[in-house]
Parts: structure tokens; C-alpha cells; sequence
């Protein structure tokens, strides 16, 4: 008992830091990982939006221009906003977002920008949000392989 007492603080922290290690695995949290469920999107291709398919969206759709200059020119009854990818996870950005009713499509002229847009912002638990490409197939390799010939293998 006299030991018990001595040791009161430590044990009264080792126990606040149990529960909380516990409570920290057992909570539903934001930042569990699924790499399969944010992968399979972007494999099956289903996080796509080309521009002829916007006219098929479900409710009034949002379009976020992730590039600096203005060159994103719709045709579509959609409303486009310019934010600099930097500044796209500022508060007041991320409330347009959230407060959006309908479709969100990230465009950028280099796609690994939309794309990590997408996915951090997916990760973050908004929905409805694509990418808009200029092509549906930009995953093929637009360039011909040519092989070095300056290097030739001695056997």
C-alpha cells in the first residue's frame, strides 16, 4: 500500500495515457486509411468528368480552376472559381466547397494537380467531386519508346 501511494502520479499518468492510446484505436477517426477505397476510383477511372459529360451531373456543378491564369471558358451552365491550388484548403475555400449543392470538378492543365486535389480532399469526407480532363485517355503514353542508342552493352 505504502508503495501504491508513493507512486500515485505515475500510475494516474500511465493510465490517462492508456485510455487514451485506447480510446485513440477504438474511435472512429478521420484519419483511418483505406488504401483500396481511395484507390479504386482512380483505377476504374470513375473519378473522370470530360467535358461532354457534364451535362449529365446531377444538380448545379461547380467547377474549381487550380490553374493561375484564366483559361478555363465554359460553355455549360456551370459556375467556375479560381483558386490557386495553394490556397484551395483555406477555410473560407473549403466552406464554398462543403456549402456547394451538387458537383465539384477540379480542373488543372497538369493533371497531378487535380489529382491530388481529389484525393485530399476525398480523404477529407467531401463527395460529389471529379476531375475534369480534356481527354479520356490520358493514362497512354502519348510518346514513342525509343531506346538509347548511344549505349551499347559489352557481354
Amino acid at each position: 500500500m505504502h508503495l501504491i501511494k508513493r507512486y500515485r502520479l505515475v500510475i494516474a499518468i500511465f493510465l490517462v495515457i492508456l485510455l487514451v492510446v485506447l480510446f485513440r484505436t477504438f474511435s472512429h477517426s478521420n484519419f483511418k486509411y483505406d488504401a483500396k477505397r481511395w484507390a479504386e476510383p482512380s483505377v476504374l477511372r470513375s473519378n473522370l468528368v470530360t467535358e461532354e459529360q457534364i451535362g449529365s451531373l446531377h444538380g448545379k456543378t461547380l467547377i474549381i480552376n487550380l490553374d493561375n491564369q484564366d483559361v478555363l471558358k465554359m460553355d455549360h451552365r456551370v459556375d467556375v472559381l479560381n483558386i490557386r491550388v495553394d490556397s484551395l484548403f483555406n477555410k473560407n475555400n473549403l466552406s464554398i466547397i462543403s456549402g456547394h449543392k451538387g458537383h465539384v470538378l477540379l480542373y488543372s492543365s497538369e493533371n497531378y494537380k487535380s489529382a491530388r486535389a481529389w484525393m485530399l480532399l476525398s480523404q477529407m469526407g467531401f463527395r460529389d467531386i471529379s476531375i475534369l480532363t480534356d481527354d479520356s485517355d490520358n493514362e497512354v503514353l502519348k510518346n514513342k519508346f525509343r531506346p538509347d542508342t548511344l549505349f551499347k552493352a559489352e557481354l
